[in-house]
């Protein structure tokens, strides 16, 4: 990986600037303060993204700023990349927006997280270093903080040791003996439930065998209890032939006595309707004699003829009245004449002028008037008199056509009368031999009658004992089913108490397969856990002891070298104990890192810091980020002689692009590139 620029926007005292990086080595040069480390703040921020303890969003945002944006350009085997991503300040905290990775000229959008994932990828980071919460390979490879490796060999040497098997991707060996502590404290806590599962399994094995024994007689009794009931069943089934067949001869003595008094019933009746029928016979008789004798010597006229002057006689009446009607409509319409002439007669003897024309009407007038209105009303009452007498003339002939009629009438009733009895003559001999006929009928059934009641009391006199037999059987019966039901209960009893055993016969066989079962689990987890505890820790411990002896060497070697050009003074030495804590030597006597001066310190951290770098690129062969290396303020405290040292150190590093933050002018005389910063109102610029 080589940087190739840096864009800050709203980042900690940069407003917006750019930092390009040159290949080689490149000094960022400033007064304390100036906004050095801040450009390899920001880019590890382009790079991972905001870390709670190590690199917050409060500690990246300008103050009194709501965003802020990081735009990082760098190269990876040849790839030109872009990073960009941003920060905004929220209600409460400040978050990490989305932003974006061109690769190529292909851009991809993504959440910090899907950024950070990615860029771990193309770093080519080990897999199981991507999900870790600190990205240790960057910090130990390119970029710790001075102070951040004096902290880590100051540290407990449980947290240093931890640490360093982080960084080298080797501490998966105490992770997976931890795990397996963790397992084998549950394979234990499993042992102890399956032995608690286990206790009793003789017991239970005894007890299956006993219910089944139990269960085997039971089945016996059973077998002996069946053709018992089978026979019973049997009996059962004849006594209930025998019953039905008792229960239909039971049921037609029931029919017989119904019978019997339906026929007795029905012989009454016939014998009432006979005697009923002789007294009406006697009846007609009597009738048909008295009104043959009504009848004798009267002769009937012809109805007909009758009819038809009855009919000429209503036609006269009817035209008579018509004409009553006419002189009585011309008797009124002469009247009103009359009426209105008497009026007319009395208005013009009243009037002296007149109404229309207004002039004077004159006596002569009046008196001509009056004679003809008076000529009118005579001829008038003459023409009433002689309708009133055509009237009274037409009223005498209705009269005596009325009683002609009435005459008539009453003859034609008469007739009607006669007639009607000549029929009822013929009605009631045609009953009279209606009811002979039955009378013959009703002898012929009373005597079939008769014959059937003395079948049916033959009949009768056979079943005369069939209820006392059906109570014998029902008895029988009765005892029978007693039995049988007894034999059922006691079969049931059995099948209830071998279904109660088989049942328990069958919770056992399941307790004891699952004790079983649970018997070979506690001698498979048993032989886990042996193989754990005895091989597995061992080995995993072994591994762990090579791989970190490995590691050892060489780092021991790297530490003394660069110590060693750092410090010349044979007074002093360096080492790594087994556990990487420094051991320093002076005068041939151990002393703490304490008791160095600034300087030494300095020297010690930073030897420790390279040989780190060089260990961790050669373990992890597939990273990305050897060609870059960033060190801030790496020498704080050193002399004058000691800067010198740093040219020699620089050159035996050999890496392709080499940042440092420092304060030194010094070192400006052997790098590269310097890059000056000036903070001018709390504002960062490039000069």
């Amino acid at each position: 990986m080589i940087l190739k620029s840096i864009r800050l926007t709203n980042i900690r005292s940069y407003l917006n600037q750019q930092i390009d990086f040159p290949t080689g080595t490149i000094l960022l040069s400033g007064d304390i303060g100036s906004g050095k480390s801040t450009i390899l703040l920001a880019i590890e921020f382009a790079l991972f993204g905001v870390k709670r303890k190590d690199l917050s969003g409060s500690a990246l945002l300008r103050h009194g700023k709501k965003e802020g944006e990081v735009e990082l350009r760098l190269e990876i085997e040849g790839k030109e990349i872009i990073i960009k991503r941003k920060l905004k300040r929220g209600k409460e905290d400040i978050k990490q927006e989305a932003g974006y990775i061109i690769i190529d000229g292909t851009k991809k959008e993504g959440t910090h997280i899907e950024l950070k994932t990615q860029i771990l990828n193309l770093l080519g980071y080990p897999k199981d270093l991507i999900t870790k919460s600190k990205d240790l390979v960057y910090r130990y490879t390119v970029y710790t903080p001075q102070e951040a490796m004096k902290q880590i060999l100051l540290e407990d040497k449980d947290i240093r040791l931890d640490t360093l098997r982080k960084v080298f991707n080797i501490d998966k060996y105490k992770r997976i003996r931890e795990n397996s502590q963790i397992f084998i404290k549950d394979l234990k806590e499993k042992r102890k439930n399956l032995e608690g599962k286990i206790e009793g399994l003789e017991e239970k094995k005894k007890l299956h065998a006993e219910r089944e024994k139990e269960t085997s007689t039971i089945e016996e009794q059973m077998l002996l209890l069946t053709p018992k009931l089978e026979e019973v069943k049997k009996q059962l089934e004849d006594s209930r032939q025998l019953i039905l067949k008792t229960e239909g001869s039971i049921k037609r003595l029931n029919d017989i006595n119904k019978e019997l008094q339906l026929s007795e019933l029905t012989l009454k009746n016939k014998l009432e309707i006979r005697k009923t029928n002789s007294k009406e016979i006697e009846v007609l008789e009597k009738e048909i004699t008295s009104i043959t004798n009504e009848l004798e010597g009267r002769q009937i006229t012809d109805t007909e003829t009758l009819i038809k002057v009855i009919e000429q006689k209503e036609q006269e009446l009817k035209l008579m009245n018509s004409t009553v009607l006419e002189i009585n409509k011309k008797i009124s319409e002469f009247e009103t004449k009359k009426k209105h002439s008497t009026e007319t007669k009395e208005k013009i003897t009243m009037i002296d002028q007149c109404p229309t024309c207004l002039q004077k009407v004159e006596e002569d007038h009046k008196n001509a008037i009056h004679k003809k209105e008076q000529n009118l009303i005579d001829d008038l009452k003459e023409n009433i008199k002689t309708y009133k007498e055509q009237e009274t003339e037409a009223k005498k002939k209705i009269d005596e056509l009325n009683k002609v009629q009435d005459e008539l009438r009453k003859k034609q009733t008469e007739i009607k009368v006669l007639l009607l009895k000549q029929g009822s003559i013929k009605e009631k001999q045609k009953k009279q031999q209606e009811l002979n006929g039955q009378q013959e009928a009703i002898k012929q059934e009373i005597g079939k009658i008769n014959m059937k009641k003395i079948e049916l009391n033959r009949e009768m006199e056979n079943l005369r004992d069939i209820e006392k037999e059906y109570k014998r059987l029902k008895d029988s019966f009765e005892k029978i089913q007693l039995n049988e039901r007894k034999l059922e209960i006691e079969k049931r009893g059995l099948e209830v108490k071998k279904e109660e055993i088989d049942k328990m016969i069958i919770l056992l066989k399941e307790e004891i397969d699952k004790m079983i079962e649970a018997k070979k689990q506690l001698t498979k987890i048993s032989q886990y856990q042996n193989w754990l505890e005895e091989y597995f820790i061992n080995l995993m411990i072994t591994m762990e002891k090579h791989v970190m002896l490995q590691v050892y060497r060489e780092f021991n070697e790297l530490f003394q070298q660069w110590f060693n050009i750092l410090i010349e003074d044979e007074t002093i030495s360096v080492r790594l104990d087994d556990e990487f804590t420094p051991i320093i030597e002076q005068n041939g006597y151990e002393t703490n890192i304490e008791n160095l001066s600034g300087g030494e310190k300095t020297a010690v951290a930073l030897g420790y810091r390279l040989a780190l770098n060089k260990v961790i690129n050669d373990i992890i062969g597939d990273i990305k980020t050897k060609d870059i290396l960033m060190l801030d303020e790496p020498t704080d405290g050193f002399s004058s002689e000691q800067l010198d040292k740093i040219r020699e150190v620089l050159e035996q590093l050999n890496i392709r692009q080499i940042i440092i933050v420092s304060h030194e002018s010094k070192i400006e005389s052997f790098v590269d590139s310097v890059v000056r910063i000036n903070k001018n109102e709390h504002v960062s610029e490039i000069a």
